[in-house]
């Protein structure tokens, strides 16, 4: 997992969050984010952790979709966007704006979700509200078309 232009992450954490809106970033993550990555807003009040060529792609398709509707959408989502290291200690600081987005605190252990390409992170009661969503993981399953998938 240390190339950081095609990093996979897979995996489901839970860390507290210290007064300064710091949270651990868990060891499996950090060999696929470099020296510097992306931070942003993510869907449901959640916060997108992106390597950079991660982002450099979607900023790509973002950059020239002006007065379209959802490219205005999502770039206002994400320009918010922030670039940061950890700490000596693996700590990530989440910028105020994106804890305030995420609701993420001292008052909530932070949920740190691997998926793929991507790390979303999120305050536990939002976390744990998403999930027991109405939404089955079959339903998403069929609309990626993976439903039918046979290992062979």
């Amino acid at each position: 997992m240390s190339d950081t232009s095609n990093p996979e992450f897979w995996g489901e954490f839970e860390h507290g969050v210290d007064d300064k809106g710091r949270v651990v970033i868990p060891a499996d993550f950090r060999p696929g984010l470099g020296d510097e990555f992306v931070v942003t807003r993510g869907p449901d009040h959640s916060v997108l952790v992106l390597p950079i060529p991660v982002w450099n792609r979607i900023a790509e398709l973002l950059k020239d979709r002006l007065l379209q509707s959802d490219g205005d959408l999502l770039q206002r989502m994400l320009g918010g966007r922030a670039i940061v290291r950890l700490d000596p200690q693996f700590r990530l600081a989440i910028p105020k704006h994106l804890r305030e987005w995420a609701n993420i605190s001292q008052s909530f252990a932070a949920v740190l979700s691997g998926q793929g390409r991507k790390i979303e992170i999120w305050n536990k009661a939002n976390w744990d509200k998403f999930m027991a969503g109405e939404r089955t993981i079959y339903d998403a399953a069929a609309n990626l078309g993976i439903d039918q998938l046979v290992v062979s």
